[in-house]
């Protein structure tokens, strides 16, 4: 039985880190201690439960039975010194403490940079502890207490979240300028181009992806080949390049893309985009202020 007047905090994030990163050396740079330092609060922690934590593989290190069995209550643990660190009895203190939020890769570089300089202004006792990821990978690490707010494309799941769109944006397809000789590219020129270039497109499991699954269906269109990209961004990069098409938010279109206008074919899709937070998690002082100002007048689309 784990004596929990054993364990200390430092343990539980060396082990969160650790379990998280994959790796004693990322947990090392995360904590920003050394990786000795690392292995010997695992040691400590290990000591306590009576049983390894950890597999050590060749390149990756994953959790053991015990490791997956200690999870729940460590990540709970985590949650409590977070929100303790956030409260204060004086709500007119300024907040300090650390908030963890995920963000997909387009809401960071295109949403929410001028919410993140502005929070960051205002509340600059708050540690910012922001994971880029994919918008999936966001609502799962809300939906397991990782993080408590994320911000990405919306769209169905059976975790226990609530989704809250905040912005809508339409989707183009776009190829390279280079390859239209017209002003005004229209559905044929993306018809014939799909007959001979592939889609470069989001991975097939994304909401995105599956948004412009059923348009392209609709739209009578099956890629001759698709070449899956997890970035918008660097979708947009390649296609500029001329070596396949894609369907982008109209946002990422540059001088070296063309829009393809649909004509009498099915209007171009839209997507959601929004907040996610768990549905049973209360919310600190911190989140609720980066809540509102996401939220405020002259804050980013």
């Amino acid at each position: 039985m784990i004596n929990p007047l054993h364990i200390d905090s430092a343990q539980i994030q060396a082990f969160l880190a650790v379990a998280e990163q994959g790796s004693f050396s990322q947990a090392a740079h995360v904590l920003h201690i050394t990786q000795p330092a690392v292995s010997k609060r695992i040691a400590q922690l290990e000591d306590q439960v009576g049983a390894p934590l950890f597999e050590r593989l060749a390149r990756r290190v994953e959790l053991t039975e015990w490791g997956e069995r200690l999870m729940p209550a460590a990540l709970q643990y985590r949650q409590a010194l977070e929100e303790i660190a956030s409260t204060s009895l004086d709500v007119g203190q300024n907040l300090s403490g650390r908030l963890r939020i995920a963000l997909s890769h387009y809401a960071g570089l295109h949403v929410l940079p001028d919410t993140l300089s502005r929070f960051n202004q205002q509340h600059p006792a708050v540690l910012l502890d922001l994971r880029f990821v994919n918008s999936e990978e966001a609502l799962t690490a809300v939906a397991q207490g990782n993080v408590m707010l994320a911000y990405g494309t919306l769209g169905d799941t059976a975790y226990p979240v609530t989704q809250t769109p905040l912005w809508e944006e339409r989707m183009q397809p776009m190829i390279a300028r280079r390859h239209v000789h017209t002003t005004t590219p229209d559905f044929g020129d993306l018809q014939r181009l799909a007959q001979r270039l592939p889609a470069i497109l989001p991975a097939a499991h994304t909401t995105t992806r599956q948004t412009i699954d059923r348009w392209l269906h609709q739209s009578g269109i099956a890629p001759l080949a698709v070449i899956e990209v997890n970035q918008l961004d660097s979708i947009a990069l390649l296609v500029g390049t001329g070596i396949g098409w894609s369907v982008l938010p109209e946002t990422l279109h540059n001088e070296r893309l063309a829009l393809i206008e649909p004509g009498d074919g099915p209007p171009p899709p839209h997507r959601r985009l929004g907040l996610i937070v768990h549905r049973d998690r209360p919310l600190s002082r911190a989140a609720l202020a980066f809540m509102a100002c996401v939220q405020a007048p002259g804050s980013s689309r």
